[in-house]
């Protein structure tokens, strides 16, 4: 059996898990809107391994949420998962944050839109066809205005994420006929369900080791951006 310890703080809603296969044994979460996810991720991951009576070094590898997501809030959670690994000498095993939150809103006989909102009046998303218990990507991850992917509709999808209560203009007050909202269920990635999402994946997971763990952007950080301006 396999203990996983698992972070996300890609969205302001951070939480930190712990899970035995597909079981959550333990997992908190916390709102961070003015406070950064630096400031309880090892101090929630010490709480729900007390509640758990499990010693740090008694788990199997740590899950974590690689992106895309909030820039600043990946790279305090990357970080504090690199160091835990090359601190107990554990594997990491990376999630996408759109991928947990279609995982986490159910099977779906339709195609399921995942939507996370990206700020700049832009949502991440991603679609996937549930196949063997399991969202299966379709195409690739990307950012882009709501209302393209409601023009880019051909069949009948269903949406998730934070995203379909952002932008709720185009998502539940769309007249398309091809949209099917889900706004208020598991809106943001959670950490149990990264832990749980990651048993049923099994081996379509790899194991990395710290130095190979990266966070998922998609668009360039405004930085890069200004950096392009200036030298053009």
């Amino acid at each position: 059996m396999a203990l996983l310890l698992c972070l996300d703080s890609s969205t302001p809603c951070g939480s930190v898990a712990l899970c035995r296969d597909d079981r959550v044994l333990a997992e908190m979460a916390l709102d961070v809107s003015g406070k950064t996810h630096s400031d309880y991720l090892l101090r929630y991951t010490d709480i729900i391994l007390k509640e758990a009576d499990v010693q740090l070094d008694q788990i199997d590898g740590l899950g974590v949420v690689a992106g895309p997501g909030s820039f600043t809030g990946l790279r305090v959670g990357l970080a504090t998962v690199q160091g835990l690994a090359l601190a107990l000498n554990k594997p990491i095993y990376s999630v996408s944050s759109l991928e947990v939150v279609a995982f986490s809103n159910g099977p779906s006989a339709f195609p399921v839109m995942s939507v996370i909102d990206a700020r700049k009046k832009e949502v991440y998303a991603a679609c996937y066809h549930w196949r063997d218990g399991l969202p299966c990507i379709v195409g690739e991850e990307r950012v882009l205005p709501p209302q393209h992917l409601i023009e880019e509709l051909s069949e009948e999808t269903l949406f998730v994420g934070n995203g379909v209560v952002h932008y709720s203009r185009w998502f539940l007050e769309c007249a398309h006929e091809n949209v099917h909202a889900c706004p208020d269920v598991n809106l943001v990635p959670k950490a149990g369900a990264v832990g749980v999402l990651i048993y049923r994946k099994g081996g379509a997971v790899c194991s990395l080791d710290p130095f190979h763990l990266h966070p998922v952007y998609i668009r360039p950080s405004d930085a890069e951006l200004q950096h392009v301006t200036t030298a053009v």
